[in-house]
């Protein structure tokens, strides 16, 4: 190797050097700015009292989740749940749905799609929504992976069979919004 290759082997080295902080930080400006589109959702969400509308940015950023779940969060199985710390919880990065074009799916099949090598749209697992209010102060989220007709309009159309044992969200109001308190998964059948 000569002295020319030398200087230009540093010379790519250092532009790398360069360009990859450029670039992550693009990449997290990004993660950054859609964290800033969310929450500033889930506050509008929150100010209008629309709990269906605050669900969408809570299940699509871990950001809106962080500053709106409860200290501890009870989770597991409906006869085994234990409330875990919500650092805890969180840290596992695995809330049971997303938003996708207009459509939940579980959070497991998001994650699937978003990996390397992953983006088939037919790997994901769409699921039924549905929304109550057991009592005053409490929005309740059931929700259920099936197989589904399709609709007229946006969303997956009219569940025909469940393909899995889906669960429930509990969201108790607080002050100004709702915070997550409950996130039970229903076993699967013979499990």
């Amino acid at each position: 190797m000569g002295k020319s290759d030398t200087r230009a082997g540093w010379t790519i080295a250092a532009a790398f050097a360069l360009l990859v902080p450029a670039v992550a930080g693009a990449t997290d400006d990004t993660a950054g700015e859609s964290d800033r589109f969310f929450m500033a959702e889930a506050e509008g969400a929150c100010r209008n009292g629309d709990f269906p509308a605050f669900l969408w940015p809570f299940a699509n950023s871990r950001a809106v989740r962080e500053r709106y779940s409860a200290p501890a969060i009870r989770s597991g199985a409906p006869t085994t749940a234990r409330e875990l710390p919500a650092n805890r919880y969180l840290a596992a990065d695995d809330f049971p749905v997303v938003m996708i074009d207009y459509s939940y799916v579980t959070g497991a099949s998001a994650r699937r799609f978003d990996a390397p090598g992953g983006g088939d749209p037919h790997e994901l697992v769409y699921v039924q929504v549905d929304f109550s209010t057991p009592s005053e102060g409490v929005e309740r989220v059931d929700w259920m992976p099936g197989r589904f007709e399709p609709g007229e309009g946006d969303g997956p159309g009219t569940l025909i069979e469940k393909t899995g044992a889906g669960g429930h969200l509990h969201f108790r109001r607080v002050a100004d919004c709702w915070q997550l308190v409950e996130d039970i998964r229903n076993p699967e059948a013979g499990g």
